[in-house]
């Protein structure tokens, strides 16, 4: 049940801005309506924002991946464009740590957002549970709103439930 214990309890902490140079070209994910898996990777023109969509929309396609097992087309989409991908070890790591969850707890059959905290207007996060088959994992994703678009900054997850309900405090019924 520790799999993910206080080492590992914190995947990336990145808030120092990093200059990101995007490439002319990027692969893309295309999941059609009730796909399980996507489509054949398709190179398309870089858009002219660094990364396009909303938090709901960026967290909303991560999750369609991993619950495809597709898990390195998941982080690579999620922290395109982020100072995140500065990191590539520490990528590769988490992606690593990630499949051998998947093998502790089970594959991914959905997820849901469980809560929401934004502090001004300009940093959110947003905290989501992966419903694996065998237990969930709780998924804290933190984002900052930089001239006009929303990024990915950090990335958290565990397997610490019982810290869940001392954090949000009662049910709520």
């Amino acid at each position: 049940m520790l799999f993910f214990a206080r080492p590992c309890l914190i995947f990336f902490l990145f808030l120092a801005t990093i200059a990101l140079i995007p490439a002319a070209e990027k692969e893309r994910l295309v999941f059609q309506p009730g796909a399980i898996t996507p489509d054949a990777p398709t190179a398309t023109a870089t858009p002219t924002s660094k990364h396009s969509g909303s938090p709901d929309e960026q967290i909303e396609l991560f999750f369609l991946a991993l619950k495809a097992n597709q898990i390195s087309a998941a982080y690579d989409a999620l922290i395109r464009d982020t100072p995140i991908a500065g990191r590539p070890d520490e990528v590769t790591a988490l992606k690593e740590r990630s499949e051998k969850a998947f093998d502790q707890f089970g594959p991914i059959a959905g997820y849901e957002i469980i809560d929401e905290s934004a502090l001004g207007a300009h940093l959110l996060r947003r905290t989501a549970l992966s419903l694996n088959t065998d237990l969930p994992l709780c998924w804290r994703f933190y984002f900052y709103r930089s001239a006009g678009e929303w990024r990915l900054v950090d990335l958290r997850v565990d397997d610490g439930i019982a810290t869940l309900f001392e954090e949000f405090g009662p049910s709520r019924k």
